[in-house]
């Protein structure tokens, strides 16, 4: 499909402003470049275009933050719990509207932001993450089957732990980099990509990885309060797309 300057330069730069998000935040790629895409590939060939982009992201990430592990203990128990999760979303939960379940993450996510705003020294002791940790990445794996997003229940649940910004950054990029290789072992072994839609996910990871080191350098200048607000901010926009696309999408 030929692209127009005008578009391949509106693709380009939202490939860029979500690989410099991507870098600040540990999320935000899908939730930039998806809605952008999909006006000029369609939805179903926008999200099969950023799973490589994605996956490609947070295992740079993984990698660049992995002294941060040690700080997040509860990791394996969340991953290996996120696979029987999958199972369950991708048998069970697809019977659910789609539009039903992004009313309820939007619902959810607002929800959240309003009990940190209301209880900003909001945390889980160690004790309750061990202990439920196992639960949330259940969660988390059959939202990834089911809707193709993690994010609602990842982000908050890595907010909720009080994380410097580095060990943030580690913690949602491992679940999200794992469910995004779970995904393209699917895609491929159902023979979605095409060589068109192949090369198109390969050229948008171009974009997207040289803006993610700026963004990770930026954040070095960015408080542990700035990060917050700016996480809880993405979370909000998260919720808001979520609820518009439950209520008012096509």
């Amino acid at each position: 499909m030929p692209f127009t300057w005008e578009e391949l330069s509106i693709i380009f730069a939202a490939l860029a402003l979500g690989g410099l998000v991507k870098g600040i935040t540990g999320m935000g790629l899908p939730l930039v470049t998806v809605p952008v895409l999909a006006e000029f590939l369609g939805v179903e060939r926008a999200v099969l275009t950023m799973i490589i982009p994605t996956l490609v992201l947070n295992a740079y990430q993984i990698w660049t933050h992995r002294d941060a592990r040690s700080e997040v203990p509860e990791l394996p128990r969340f991953l290996l719990a996120g696979i029987p999760g999958a199972a369950f979303g991708a048998t069970v939960l697809y019977l659910a509207s789609e539009r039903f379940l992004s009313a309820a993450l939007g619902i959810w996510l607002l929800g959240y932001v309003l009990l940190r705003l209301a209880h900003p020294s909001f945390s889980l002791p160690m004790a309750s993450r061990m202990r439920w940790s196992p639960v949330i990445g259940a969660g988390a794996g059959a939202l990834q089957a089911a809707t193709g997003i993690a994010a609602p229940i990842v982000a908050p649940y890595a907010d909720a732990l009080r994380l410097r910004p580095h060990v943030y950054v580690f913690a949602v990029s491992a679940p999200f980099g794992a469910f995004a290789a779970a995904h393209l072992a699917i895609v491929i072994g159902s023979r979605l990509y095409t060589p068109e839609l192949l090369t198109q996910s390969l050229l948008a990871v171009i974009p997207a990885a040289a803006f993610t080191p700026a963004g990770m350098w930026l954040r070095r200048f960015v408080s542990q309060s700035t990060f917050d607000v700016l996480i809880r901010v993405t979370l909000v926009v998260m919720s808001l797309r979520l609820i518009y696309v439950s209520w008012l999408g096509t």
